[in-house]
């Protein structure tokens, strides 16, 4: 339950109510002290420069075209945003509006709006003929620049979200990352895990998808109690009620031991979990299946894709995954989850892009292409598994019915033996 809790807050900070939020309060709470040291060091009446110079009627304008303007462009950038995300996500994937809460910049322009509106109406409270707040109107001002400046990166930003190609290298510059980690993960750990000390089930009491696996409080449990635990699920399954989440060497719960391991797996109504390499490769999936339906028909798409999950496969592929049992700091095994071994994450990439492409020998030969890369920086353990994909390549353009110089093309782009 905390980390759920922990899990939650997170999402809900990095969202388009805690990062917004927290800039606009922050733009909100200059008013106070500004409008202090105005009150504490006058300058009515007395010389001042001339970017301060300001009459009290003037001010008030000011300040209320600078409100009024900023919360009208609030509602049309949030208008903006839902229109072409909608439509993108509608050419594009569905599940990128599920990106759509976690830009950076939505949210900057979001929170800088919203706080330029509420400074403004703060220091209009107390603008009038016996005071005016001349470092404060300046600074209203100076946010409204930085307002305009915002909305035109705004645009920008927007303009290349729309962009396939640029959303396609984004979602695979993340999968890269989540990948490497994996294969970061590798050094130290391994050793023998005596699963027949496995005595105790531990069962979900609720149904959803398993966003987070917290595999260092596992690995400190485990140390701390002298247990061996064994996750039977993975980050993107969907799991239900009394469903099997894990198995711990002792039958005692103790102090809540049961209930620690179950907050250490964290479920949510609906994918998307940060961490999640299989949601970063589904949606990338998505976006090539959908290009290469016959209602898109966009082949070139599809071969974006195709190149930016081989990016993502270049560390496995060349140095291998992690093992699946992990150890304590003593190097005694603790923890085994189930992962991604490199079969899996292969098939899971290269086999539905390959149905998909059947009949269509651009892609096939572009496929190809991803293979025999893919090959020349394989370690051995992947060469074998890449062989059997570029047989099974070679068994779908066949059955697409080519004509030869099609498959003589095909051979020759796999440069390595398919056992054909």
């Amino acid at each position: 339950m905390k980390l759920q809790l922990k899990l939650k807050s997170l999402v809900t900070l990095n969202g388009m109510l805690g990062v917004p939020g927290g800039i606009c309060l922050g733009i909100w709470a200059m008013a106070a002290p500004l409008i202090w040291v105005d009150s504490q060091v006058s300058v009515i009446g007395n010389p001042v420069p001339f970017w301060l110079a300001i009459s009290a009627d003037t001010a008030r304008s000011l300040l209320g075209t600078i409100a009024s303007a900023a919360i009208t462009t609030l509602g049309l950038a949030y208008s903006i945003m839902l229109v072409v995300f909608t439509l993108a996500a509608g050419n594009i994937a569905p599940r990128l509006l599920q990106r759509f809460s976690r830009d950076r910049v939505n949210q900057v322009t979001a929170g800088v709006l919203g706080g330029t509106f509420l400074y403004s109406l703060s220091v209009l409270r107390v603008t009038g003929p016996d005071f005016r707040p001349e470092l404060s109107i300046a600074l209203a001002f100076a946010l409204a620049v930085v307002s305009v400046l915002q909305v035109i990166h705004f645009v920008h930003s927007v303009s290349r979200s729309v962009t396939i190609d640029a959303e396609v290298a984004t979602i695979s510059k993340q999968l890269e990352g989540q990948v490497n980690a994996l294969v970061a993960k590798a050094s130290g750990n391994g050793g023998e895990f005596d699963a027949e000390r496995l005595e105790t089930t531990v069962k979900a009491e609720e149904s959803g998808y398993v966003t987070i696996i917290d595999e260092t409080s596992l690995i400190k449990l485990g140390s701390k109690r002298d247990l061996l635990i064994e996750v039977r699920v993975a980050p993107g399954d969907f799991v239900l009620l009394g469903q099997p989440l894990a198995r711990i060497s002792s039958g005692a719960d103790e102090d809540g031991l049961i209930g620690g391991v179950r907050e250490a797996i964290s479920l949510e109504p609906y994918r998307g979990a940060v961490n999640d390499i299989r949601f970063s490769v589904r949606i990338l999936l998505e976006i090539a299946l959908r290009a290469l339906s016959p209602g898109v028909n966009d082949t070139f798409t599809a071969v974006a894709c195709a190149d930016r999950l081989a990016a993502a496969l270049v560390k496995p592929v060349s140095e291998g995954l992690r093992d699946d049992v992990l150890c304590d700091e003593e190097g005694v095994p603790r923890l085994k989850v189930p992962g991604l071994s490199l079969e899996e994450l292969l098939n899971m990439t290269i086999h539905p892009l390959r149905q998909a492409a059947k009949g269509n020998i651009l892609m096939l030969d572009h496929l190809g292409g991803v293979l025999n890369s893919l090959y020349s920086i394989a370690g051995p353990d992947a060469r074998q598994l890449i062989q059997e994909h570029g047989q099974a390549l070679m068994d779908t353009m066949k059955s697409s019915g080519p004509i030869r110089s099609d498959m003589d093309f095909l051979e020759k782009r796999l440069e390595f033996d398919t056992g054909s």
